[in-house]
């Protein structure tokens, strides 16, 4: 007698510890499964203790899939951009040929060659277009993988949902649910996936993104897009922040770093070397400053080393001690609380609190471009970026003042909700004028954060499984037979 294979109704590709804590953070998959629905993930790392919190539900699965490495598919990762992009025309995509040509630090004789190969490439597409053809051709053969067959026929998933597109674990397991006509969704993970990091491997059935933003850049990156396949539920991972908005936790968090929980602080949340190579300096003068009294004798300074910072390819050592050497009277170090995993820079629950009580009880928050000045307009703070070099004045394509020309903080910045800062007497006057006026640039800040995460009622997570539960519903036309089934 035959049987018929349970079904699983929604199946993640989790491949980045930024993701997990996406779905995590505020219960995505946990209000997935109390609504009744079968969830499985498929990811490199099953022993992931966030996710493996999970399997008390009996509706979820954990499937591991080893992740790509070796040289082969880094250089496979390099290439893509000269065969697909338009790399001149797009200041992230440009700067990365840059680095790996003038900056990077491998002895390797293929890396260091490789830009060069590649540039001619780029410039021969335009003369013979072909070229780009067949690498989409041999790009297809590339992400097909029978063990990401196998697994998919295994789950037998109703819906597939990736939120990292350009890592190859996911793009395969996107391939393989389009080559089984399964419905695909992406639900992308951060700002800057559509214009920073090259295209997507596979083109999904529907979209859960951010905000007008993120909806603009797809259609206008991707045309054979539809505005009915997009559905904007804003951020899900911001929905942690609501809890502590104009709250006072901060406060024990404060003691605990050894500050005074009734004074002011700055938050300065860094990027890693790569990107803002003098921002250590920047950090230090501005911990000088604090403790001179420059901008009064009760401003405090928290600072806040990205995962990168700590762990990872970019991390610069010499940064550990530098900070650690901070630590002192009203200037302390917030170190990441990260999780041991083979997700990168997968972060302990714990720590996500600590980093919403501390942005919320700062006064304002200083970065060079990351994701934090979103958050942190959330919170309705004051954003300042810090797009210089300290004392030195870089090369441009290794300065951080490259940062604010990428499209999605460019876009950022021209809303006009933010201060960029371009050398230190700019930074001290903007620090002073946000001290002296804490509304300054408040209803740009509202209106900014309409634009990049729709609302800000905290209910992103709500509106996100709602999509996901009507995508479910969704009548597809029918197939004669199971689309995962394997001929022996």
């Amino acid at each position: 007698m035959n049987h018929k294979r349970a079904t699983t109704d929604i199946c993640y590709v989790v491949s980045f510890g930024f993701a997990a804590r996406m779905l995590l953070q505020t219960g995505l998959l946990e209000r997935l499964l109390v609504a009744g629905k079968s969830v499985a993930v498929i990811t490199p790392d099953a022993e992931h203790e966030n996710l493996r919190a999970l399997l008390r539900y009996s509706g979820f699965s954990l499937h591991e899939a080893a992740a790509v490495h070796g040289l082969w598919h880094d250089n496979y990762l390099f290439k893509r951009k000269y065969y697909l992009e338009d790399i001149r025309a797009n200041p992230a995509l440009w700067e990365k040929h840059v680095y790996s040509l003038r900056y990077s630090k491998s002895l390797h004789p293929w890396r260091r060659v490789r830009p060069l190969y590649y540039l001619l490439i780029y410039y021969l597409i335009k003369l013979f277009p072909g070229i780009r053809r067949r690498f989409l051709v041999q790009e297809k053969r590339y992400l097909q993988s029978e063990q990401i067959s196998a697994l998919l026929q295994e789950i037998q998933p109703r819906l597939v949902v990736a939120t990292y597109p350009v890592n190859i674990l996911e793009a395969q397991v996107m391939y393989a649910a389009k080559q089984a006509h399964l419905p695909t969704v992406l639900q992308l993970l951060s700002w800057d996936n559509i214009t920073s990091k090259g295209r997507f491997p596979v083109v999904a059935e529907h979209y859960v993104l951010w905000g007008p933003i993120m909806s603009q850049e797809l259609l206008s990156y991707y045309p054979e897009v539809a505005p009915a396949q997009i559905r904007e539920c804003g951020v899900p991972h911001f929905d942690h922040y609501e809890a502590f908005r104009g709250g006072s936790r901060h406060r024990s968090r404060l003691a605990y770093l050894g500050l005074d929980p009734d004074r002011p602080y700055l938050f300065f949340a860094m990027s890693a070397e790569r990107f803002a190579p003098r921002e250590i300096d920047i950090v230090e003068q501005l911990s000088a400053a604090i403790r001179a009294n420059v901008f009064g004798p009760d401003l405090q300074l928290v600072v806040r080393p990205h995962p990168q910072v700590v762990s990872g390819h970019m991390t610069d050592k010499s940064w550990l001690g530098r900070l650690e050497r901070l630590v002192g009277e009203r200037v302390a170090v917030d170190w990441p609380r990260l999780l041991p995993s083979n997700l990168r820079w997968s972060m302990h629950r714990e720590d996500m609190d600590q980093l919403a009580a501390l942005l919320a009880g700062c006064t304002l928050c200083l970065n060079s471009g990351s994701t934090i000045s979103i958050e942190a307009l959330l919170l309705d703070k004051p954003v300042i970026l810090t797009a210089f070099d300290a004392e030195d004045q870089l090369p441009y394509w290794q300065s951080a003042r490259r940062l604010v020309d990428y499209v999605h903080l460019r876009k950022l910045v021209e809303l006009g909700g933010i201060t960029v800062a371009h050398s230190k007497a700019d930074l001290a006057a903007a620090i002073t004028q946000y001290l002296r006026e804490p509304e300054h640039l408040r209803h740009n800040r509202q209106a900014t954060i309409a634009q990049e995460c729709y609302a800000t009622d905290g209910q992103a997570t709500a509106r996100t499984v709602t999509a996901l539960l009507n995508l479910l519903e969704e009548k597809r036309p029918e197939r004669t037979q199971d689309p995962l089934h394997v001929k022996n």
